[in-house]
């Protein structure tokens, strides 16, 4: 009796298999507000609008990052070599003077996302870049410290 109900709960367990394989779900459709293109990006707090901070990375290198009045982009200037880039910026407040931002450096394509916290002035974060389309994804961690300048 027990080998018996277990070829037919083995039976029935192929034929849901089967079944299954035959006749797979529909792929799932996002929304428009599950796209990309239905999210806008995240405005920048009313207390960074328009400001500019100093970076400064333990690595040695660091800039500074103007968040624009428009709300919505932020432009960094490179302290080594002076190159500047505005792009979109996604900023999420963390808690009261502490900031996940996020950007993309138009010229090398990296992803900088960092927590600023400007109780402490510490700043963390991560650049991940692809050095060609074969390439693999490289991320590195900065640490270092944020200051307002205006």
């Amino acid at each position: 009796m027990g080998r018996t109900l277990g070829i037919v709960a083995l039976m029935a367990v192929a034929l849901a298999a089967a079944a299954c394989a035959a006749d797979p779900a529909p792929p799932h459709k996002l929304s428009p507000s599950e796209s990309a293109e239905g999210l806008a990006p995240a405005a920048i707090p009313a207390e960074l609008v328009g400001k500019t901070v100093q970076l400064t990375y333990d690595s040695g290198s660091g800039g500074t990052a103007t968040f624009g009045g428009d709300g919505r982009t932020l432009t960094y200037v490179a302290a080594d070599t002076g190159r500047k880039t505005t792009s979109p910026v996604a900023v999420a407040a963390v808690e009261p003077g502490i900031f996940l931002v996020t950007w993309t450096d138009d010229a090398s394509a990296a992803v900088i996302s960092q927590v600023q916290d400007f109780r402490t002035g510490k700043v963390r974060g991560t650049w991940s870049r692809q050095d060609g389309a074969t390439a693999p994804v490289a991320i590195e961690t900065r640490s270092g410290s944020v200051h307002l300048i205006d």
